[in-house]
């Protein structure tokens, strides 16, 4: 964990200094850490050794059927594996590390205010379902910064490219295929006004209140078509606390925030706004269904770009100062929870270099 606070708060810092004409360099130093950190894990996560068993299994295979149930994964990453057989397992680590870094530094580079970088940077590497989880979710990982890549094409409404990019992400992780419809989101007349924030966080909290009445027809759905998949808790997937009251509440306080000053958003931005909240609707079914939590990975990050956005359209400097304290105070608080928490405390608590293996896989 020392490691990770301090890869944290060195990132961030640089982020900070980005604002500044002689340090416009901040972000890049900032992911050239975060890529550091990403490529040179080893044993870091719960899912890494059996990444690491699968890559070395797949391999010593002569031929291989890239579409057999028996290979367990889906066909793109058994060929990524196939591909990276010359180089190693050591190296793919590194190639990813590289491809969501660059992903996530295009994304924040290309929306965020440049005095608002180190709160972008601040929340992908504090927000446990950001950098930490998808470290350890390498396939999904992989979908999710298409999708982000797949931005561009809703609002150019590119649908042919779109489509594909999705399609490619499926190859990788099949629970892409939900992001098909998010398309047709930027072709809906779905406006961020004072009626549908009033529908939509009426729907949130009715979801609180009424899920165990759900909870049969999800637990349905997920055995039919998510069954394969790694189980994560919920509590390192969405902000830590959703049992308590006060979770909710802080939830609750987000969701009208994003609701709210997603009125006052353009084109460019409202899409994100739309996005984030639909992730906000996973977030009660994730709690008794903790596979969902999966399809809420693909959502949340756009948050690394709406909370900055919506904290500089705050004109009160009070509530300025209340947001910025609650989001960093919450976030910090699941940081350390992830971290302490049963289930990530073993596989995330120690970080470890590819030096320290026996052998260089």
């Amino acid at each position: 964990m020392i490691v990770t606070v301090f890869v944290g708060v060195f990132s961030v810092l640089f982020a900070f200094l980005a604002r500044y004409r002689n340090v416009q360099w901040g972000l890049k130093a900032a992911f050239a850490m975060i890529f550091l950190f990403l490529a040179l894990r080893y044993n870091f996560g719960n899912d890494y050794s059996n990444y690491l068993k699968s890559f070395l299994d797949i391999n010593e295979q002569n031929k291989i059927n890239y579409f057999s149930n028996e290979n367990y994964f889906e066909v793109g990453w058994v060929f990524l594996i196939r591909l990276f057989k010359p180089f190693g397992f050591f190296i793919m680590i590194v190639a990813l590390a590289l491809f969501n870094s660059v992903i996530y530094f295009r994304l924040i580079k290309k929306y965020v205010p440049v005095n608002y970088y180190w709160l972008a940077v601040f929340f992908y590497i504090f927000t446990p379902s950001f950098m930490l989880i998808q470290c350890s979710a390498m396939r999904q990982s992989i979908a999710i910064a298409l999708f982000l890549l797949a931005l561009d094409y809703i609002y150019n409404r590119n649908a042919i490219k779109y489509f594909l990019l999705m399609g490619i992400a499926s190859l990788f992780h099949t629970s892409a295929l939900f992001l098909i419809p998010v398309y047709f989101l930027g072709l809906s007349n779905w406006k961020m006004n004072n009626k549908t924030m009033f529908i939509t966080f009426s729907i949130f909290i009715s979801l609180f209140i009424f899920m165990n009445f759900f909870k049969p027809l999800l637990d349905q759905f997920i055995s039919n078509y998510f069954v394969k998949y790694e189980v994560y808790n919920a509590e390192g997937m969405v902000n830590s606390g959703l049992g308590s009251g006060l979770g909710i509440i802080y939830l609750s306080f987000l969701l009208l925030n994003v609701l709210y000053y997603g009125k006052f958003q353009t084109n460019e931005f409202v899409m994100m706004f739309k996005i984030a909240t639909i992730g906000f609707m996973f977030i009660p079914i994730s709690i008794i269904m903790h596979d969902s939590s999966r399809v809420s990975l693909y959502f949340t990050p756009f948050t690394i770009v709406v909370y900055p956005i919506l904290y500089a359209k705050i004109k009160s400097s009070t509530y300025r100062i209340l947001f910025l304290s609650m989001i960093l105070f919450m976030t910090l608080y699941g940081f350390f929870i992830f971290f302490y928490s049963d289930t990530f405390n073993e596989a995330f608590f120690s970080y470890k270099t590819i030096f320290s293996a026996r052998y260089f896989y």
